[in-house]
């Protein structure tokens, strides 16, 4: 139990720090707060996947950068594929297009995030993975569990109306 708990956590940390990247980063960009991501809370769960993805299957291989570069991007790039798509027949809604940047396939993917998930990849990695696994693993296993409940229920919740609310403005759309 202990270690679903960890991992949990450690999906939410990036989760979370996912969000908190692409929120500044568009932030900056549109001069204004922009809230990224498909949930109303401050967690975006791809970027959580995403670096669970590379931390699990990309581990054998740390040690060689330029290959966790192009895997990492490779993983990372594949899993923004899908969950756009995903997103895209399940609320046909495009969640983000990609199509004016240059190698973009189908405006789901583009090189230069590809490049920047690479990079990322090798940063979490070699550096922000020890530091967020030693914090979660020196959490005593019942401050991790209640935590992993609370949070995931809080995740739930938001999906819940997230979801609910997309397919109301959908239905409406549709009326109209």
């Amino acid at each position: 139990m202990q270690q679903v708990c960890n991992i949990f956590l450690q999906f939410l940390a990036y989760s979370f720090l996912g969000w908190t990247c692409e929120t500044i980063y568009c932030s900056i960009g549109q001069g204004k707060f922009v809230n990224r991501g498909f949930l109303n809370g401050p967690l975006c769960p791809v970027y959580g996947f995403g670096a669970m993805a590379v931390l699990v299957f990309l581990r054998p291989i740390q040690n060689n950068i330029p290959l966790l570069f192009l895997c990492g991007m490779l993983v990372t790039s594949v899993i923004e594929y899908i969950t756009g798509y995903l997103l895209e027949k399940l609320f046909a809604t495009k969640w983000w297009d990609y199509s004016t940047y240059r190698f973009n396939i189908h405006g789901r993917v583009c090189l230069r995030n590809s490049l920047m998930f690479g990079a990322l990849s090798v940063v979490a990695v070699r550096v922000i993975d020890p530091v967020i696994r030693g914090g979660i693993y020196a959490l005593p296993a019942t401050v991790c569990a209640v935590l992993s409940i609370v949070f995931g229920a809080m995740m739930v919740a938001d999906l819940v109306v997230t979801v609910r609310t997309i397919l109301d403005i959908n239905s409406a759309l549709k009326q109209l």
